[in-house]
C-alpha cells in the first residue's frame, strides 16, 4: 500500500482513519494492544464481589462477606506455634559494650566462686516457687508455650501454665479457695462474676491487659450460609428468637462465656428462659451438632470455628456475622497474687505475652490480639472475616448475675403435681373443635410435662365432688421421676377425659395438692402445682380467704413450693385464681383460645415470664 493511503479499522476502530505515511500509525497500534494485555494481567486492587443471592449454596463460606480488600486465598497456616526462626527477638545495637561488660563482670564472679555460681544457679532455678498461671482451656497452649520459650532463653522455668476451665476457677474463688497467682479467664466477665458469688471484693477489681480477643459469632452448615443469605439478606441476632429462622444451640451461660454473650442480644434479652431448650453443655457440643442437623446455627467464638474448619471437617461450617456487633471474648491477664516477688515475676511474664511476639502467637492460634487484628488464617477459606466486627459491651456484672439465676432456676429439675378440674363444666366443646374442655386439659398436662427440665418429677390428680369419698380429689398419678414413665403419663392424661362429672371443689383440692407438693420438695429441687381449671362456682365449705391463710401457713421456706393457676374459658375465676397463686409466690395464667392455653401450660411449668395475659 502506498504511503499516505487512509486505513479504515472498521468495527474495532469505528471507521476511524489513522495516517500511516510514517509507519508510526500501526506501532502505536500494537503498543497500545500491549498495554492493554498487560493491564489485563495485573492483579486488580479490589474488585467486585458476586452477591451471595446469586451464589451457589456451597460457596458463601462466611456471612456477611468481609468489607476489606479481597486477596487471593493463602494456604493455611498451620506451622507450629512459636516456631524458633520466626520468634527469636531481633539483634539489638548499640549494647555490645554493655554487653562484654557484663559478661566480663560475670567471669570474674565466677572465678572468685571457683564456679559455685555456675553449679548452684540451675539448681536454685529448678527449685524455685514458680508463678503458677490458670488459663482458659483454648488460650493455655499459647502460654504454656510462651513461658517454655522464655524459660529456653534464660536457663529458668519462672512460670507454670495449666489450663483451668473459668467457671471452676470462679466457684473456687468464690467458695474461698486459694487462687492461682495469675488468671486468665474467657472474659473479664468472670471475675465480677467471681466476687458476685462470695470471692473477695479485691477479685472483682482486678484489672488486666487482654491477651487475646475473639467474636462470639454463629455458625452453621457452609451449604445452608447461601440460602440463609438468599432469604434474609443482612444477618441479625433477632434470628435467634423463637420466630427466627435458626434453631439454636448455645454452650450453657453458667458454665462458658461464649453462652454468657448472647443473654442481652436480640429477642433473647426479653426472654432468658427461651435458651432453655436450645443450651448445650459446651462448646464443642454445639459445633458437634452440625454435622447431624443442617437446620441448626451454634453461638461459638471465632477462634473456635478457626480450629473446626482447620481439622477439615466433613461438614465444613460458615461464621455468621450479625450486622449489629459481636461481644467478644477479651482473656483478661489478671494478676491476683500479693506476693511481691511473685507479683513481680509475673508482671514480667505479662511484657512477654503482651509482646510482639506473644501477639504474634495468639494470632497464629486463630485468636485476635489485644487489639483486635487477625492472623493470616483468619479468612474466608476458614469460613470467617478478616475484618473485626463492631464491638458490643457485654452485660453489666449484675444483670449478668441475675439472668444466671434465671437460667438455672428454669433449668433445674422441678417436682410438679398437676391438678386438673374434671368437674361437670369440663364436659363443655371447645370452639373450633370436636374435643371436650376435660379432652384439651389432658392435652395440656401431656405438653407441659413433656417441656419439663431434665431430671424432673411428676404426678397428676383430678378434681370433683365424689371422687373419692368425702374428698373432692383423686390421684391418678403419684409424683415420681418422668424419665421411665411416658406410657403411665399417657395413660394417665388420657384418662382425665372420663368420668368427668361433680361439682367443682377447688379449694379443698388446691390445700391438699399444696401440702403433698411441700412433702415432696426440697431445696435442690422445689415444688410446683400446676392448677388447670375453667373456673366456676366452688360448692365446697372452704373459704377464699381461709384457703390464702391457709397456703401461707403451710408454706416452708426449705421446701419451696409455688402455685401456677391455668384458667381458661370465659367462667375462669380472674381474681380467684390470682389470689391463689399470688399467695405462694406463683402466678395466674388467663387463656381465651386454645393456643393461648397451650401457651401458658408451657410458661406455668418452665417458669417462663409471662407470654400471655398474667395475673401477679
Amino acid at each position: 500500500m502506498p504511503p499516505g493511503t487512509p486505513t479504515t479499522l472498521g468495527r474495532a476502530g469505528r471507521g476511524a482513519k489513522i495516517p500511516t505515511a510514517s509507519g508510526f500509525g500501526p506501532r502505536r497500534h500494537k503498543v497500545r494492544e500491549l498495554v492493554k494485555r498487560q493491564r489485563s494481567t495485573r492483579t486488580p486492587a479490589r474488585r467486585r464481589r458476586p452477591d451471595p443471592r446469586t451464589q451457589w449454596p456451597d460457596q458463601v463460606r462466611v456471612w456477611p462477606p468481609d468489607d476489606r480488600e479481597i486477596r487471593p486465598p493463602r494456604p493455611p497456616q498451620d506451622l507450629p506455634i512459636l516456631s524458633p526462626e520466626e520468634f527469636l527477638p531481633p539483634p539489638r545495637r548499640g549494647r555490645g559494650r554493655a554487653a562484654v561488660a557484663a559478661s566480663v563482670v560475670v567471669m570474674a564472679l565466677t572465678l572468685a566462686t571457683g564456679g559455685v555460681w555456675a553449679v548452684m544457679g540451675p539448681a536454685d532455678c529448678a527449685a524455685a516457687d514458680r508463678v503458677r498461671v490458670t488459663a482458659a482451656p483454648e488460650i493455655a497452649p499459647v502460654l504454656r508455650a510462651l513461658a517454655e520459650r522464655d524459660a529456653d532463653r534464660t536457663g529458668c522455668a519462672q512460670v507454670s501454665v495449666r489450663a483451668g476451665r473459668s467457671y471452676d476457677v470462679a466457684a473456687a474463688l468464690a467458695a474461698g479457695e486459694p487462687g492461682p497467682d495469675v488468671w486468665v479467664p474467657e472474659s473479664s466477665g468472670w471475675a465480677g462474676l467471681a466476687a458476685t458469688g462470695g470471692a473477695p471484693a479485691r477479685v472483682g477489681g482486678v484489672r488486666g491487659p487482654s491477651v487475646a480477643r475473639t467474636p462470639v459469632i454463629l455458625a452453621v452448615r457452609q451449604a445452608r450460609a447461601g440460602r440463609l443469605a438468599a432469604a434474609a439478606g443482612r444477618p441479625t441476632w433477632n434470628m435467634m428468637s423463637a420466630g427466627g429462622r435458626l434453631s439454636l444451640r448455645v454452650p450453657d451461660p453458667r458454665r462458658w462465656a461464649v453462652g454468657q454473650a448472647v443473654l442481652g442480644l436480640g429477642d433473647l434479652a426479653k426472654d432468658v428462659s427461651a435458651l432453655r431448650a436450645a443450651i448445650v453443655p459446651d462448646p464443642a457440643a454445639a459445633l458437634e451438632v452440625l454435622g447431624g442437623d443442617a437446620g441448626v446455627a451454634a453461638v461459638t467464638t471465632e477462634q473456635r470455628l478457626f480450629t473446626y474448619n482447620a481439622a477439615e471437617p466433613e461438614v465444613p461450617a460458615s461464621g455468621i456475622y450479625p450486622e449489629e456487633g459481636a461481644v467478644s471474648l477479651d482473656h483478661p491477664y489478671l494478676v491476683l497474687t500479693e506476693d511481691r516477688t511473685r507479683r513481680a515475676t509475673a508482671l514480667v511474664f505479662q511484657d512477654t505475652v503482651t509482646s510482639a511476639e506473644g501477639r504474634r502467637a495468639v494470632r497464629q492460634a486463630g485468636f485476635r490480639d489485644g487489639e483486635g487484628r487477625a492472623g493470616a488464617g483468619v479468612d474466608e477459606e476458614r469460613g470467617l472475616r478478616a475484618q473485626e466486627p463492631p464491638r458490643l459491651a457485654p452485660l453489666p456484672v449484675a444483670r449478668a448475675a441475675r439472668a444466671l439465676d434465671a437460667i438455672g432456676e428454669v433449668t433445674a429439675p422441678v417436682r410438679v403435681l398437676m391438678l386438673v378440674d374434671t368437674s361437670w363444666s369440663m364436659r363443655r366443646r371447645v370452639p373450633g373443635t370436636a374435643g371436650t374442655r376435660a379432652a384439651l386439659a389432658g392435652r395440656l398436662v401431656r405438653e407441659g410435662i413433656g417441656v419439663l427440665p431434665e431430671g424432673s418429677s411428676v404426678g397428676i390428680w383430678r378434681f370433683a365432688h365424689g371422687l373419692d369419698g368425702g374428698r373432692p380429689y383423686r390421684e391418678v398419678l403419684e409424683i415420681g421421676p418422668v424419665t421411665g414413665r411416658s406410657a403411665k403419663i399417657r395413660a394417665a392424661s388420657a384418662g382425665l377425659a372420663t368420668g368427668v362429672g361433680g361439682r367443682a371443689g377447688l379449694r379443698e383440692s388446691v390445700l391438699a395438692a399444696y401440702r403433698e407438693a411441700v412433702s415432696h420438695a426440697s431445696a435442690d429441687e422445689p415444688g410446683l402445682v400446676v392448677l388447670i381449671t375453667d373456673g366456676g362456682p366452688d360448692s365446697g365449705s372452704l373459704g377464699l380467704d381461709e384457703l390464702v391463710a391457709a397456703l401461707g401457713e403451710e408454706s416452708d421456706a426449705k421446701r419451696p413450693v409455688a402455685i401456677a393457676a391455668v384458667g381458661f374459658g370465659p367462667d375462669a375465676g380472674r381474681a380467684e385464681l390470682t389470689r391463689i397463686a399470688a399467695a405462694t409466690g406463683g402466678r395466674a395464667y388467663l387463656a381465651g383460645t386454645v393456643p393461648r392455653a397451650r401457651q401458658a401450660i408451657r410458661d406455668a411449668v418452665t417458669r417462663r415470664p409471662c407470654a400471655v395475659e398474667c395475673r401477679d
